[in-house]
């Protein structure tokens, strides 16, 4: 990490039940102050499958980390619960992990990340804000014995990255309930064929949730066209999504990716065909093509060993472009 960034290993409270989630927050002065295209960005990575192993310390988060920290202006590694440190088990349908999601992004919209009381004492919290001071990150003069929370900078834009069931727990995520957040979301090595597995009988809802994210930015892409450019550069944020799947995937073939991909993508094109006056056919295209980016890397399978640097540089050509 560059060395203007500050890492805050900490516990955090989940908005559901309190439970205990364990997070690693970074911010960066940089980023937030003097780099135009990470000013107000933020990261929110989401693991794998904790029964399976999954949790924040894991070689795509790691890489991911690595990258995209430095460009953004906080960033928040979350261990769901049942994961790592965190307290609680894994839930059957993902839908307890979406609270949980929801807590960091809660602490982001309202710039104050709040330490778990069972985990953290009030020392605890003035020793990190002194060291937040100290580096620049709190003003000289800030009263730091009065902060009930951890300040953070101002985030207008924000991407939902998850791999594996986190992207399945990400998905879940609706744009407009965040929108001064501005959220997109990057999903690697969704796990389509095996969803069953790990959400039950919830799986039709998350995959008519991701279908619905796509086709509302699709439609508002169509109604940005027609506003003055001035209006487009002021208005709301359009959400984008972003798969990023190897083509050897060890759990859904291209193939099954391909067919569900074109499947949403012709949702997207139904939903604009259906505003009035309908859509021109290539202006549809366009606009889903906004709305719903694939990139599929050459014989990368699920686990990414070796490979993690190809993830990183697609989020980048797409995310900070």
């Amino acid at each position: 990490m560059p060395g203007d960034s500050f890492d805050i290993p900490c516990f955090v409270p989940s908005r559901l039940d309190g439970c205990v989630l364990e997070a690693l927050v970074t911010v960066n002065a940089s980023a937030d102050a003097g780099d135009s295209i990470g000013a107000g960005a933020a990261v929110v990575y989401v693991h794998p499958y904790p029964p399976l192993g999954g949790q924040l310390r894991n070689n795509v988060i790691y890489e991911l980390r690595s990258r995209l920290d430095q460009r953004a202006a906080v960033s928040v590694a979350l261990n769901l619960r049942g994961a790592g440190g965190s307290g609680g088990k894994t839930s059957w349908t993902g839908l307890a992990e979406r609270e949980d999601i929801c807590s960091v992004l809660d602490m982001l919209r309202a710039r104050r990340l709040l330490l778990h009381p069972l985990r953290h004492s009030a020392a605890d919290r003035r020793l990190v804000l002194l060291r937040m001071q100290a580096r620049g990150l709190l003003p000289p003069d800030a009263d730091v014995d009065s902060m009930d929370s951890v300040p953070l900078p101002l985030v207008s834009r924000t991407l939902l990255c998850g791999y594996s069931y986190g992207s399945v727990i990400a998905s879940s995520i609706s744009p407009a309930d965040y929108a001064p957040l501005g959220i997109d979301f990057a999903y690697i090595s969704f796990p389509y064929s095996v969803l069953w597995l790990l959400v039950l009988y919830k799986r039709s809802w998350y995959l008519a949730h991701i279908s619905a994210t796509v086709a509302d930015a699709a439609v508002a892409f169509v109604k940005q066209q027609a506003l003055p450019p001035d209006a487009v550069s002021t208005g709301a944020h359009v959400s984008r999504t972003l798969f990023i799947a190897g083509t050897a995937d060890s759990f859904t073939s291209l193939s099954a990716y391909n067919k569900w991909w074109e499947l949403i993508q012709a949702k997207s094109i139904l939903a604009l065909q259906a505003l009035q006056p309908p859509v021109a056919p290539d202006a549809a295209i366009h606009a889903a093509a906004k709305a719903l980016a694939l990139v599929r890397v050459p014989n990368a399978d699920h686990a990414w060993l070796r490979r993690e640097g190809d993830i990183s540089d697609a989020i980048e050509a797409w995310w900070w472009q």
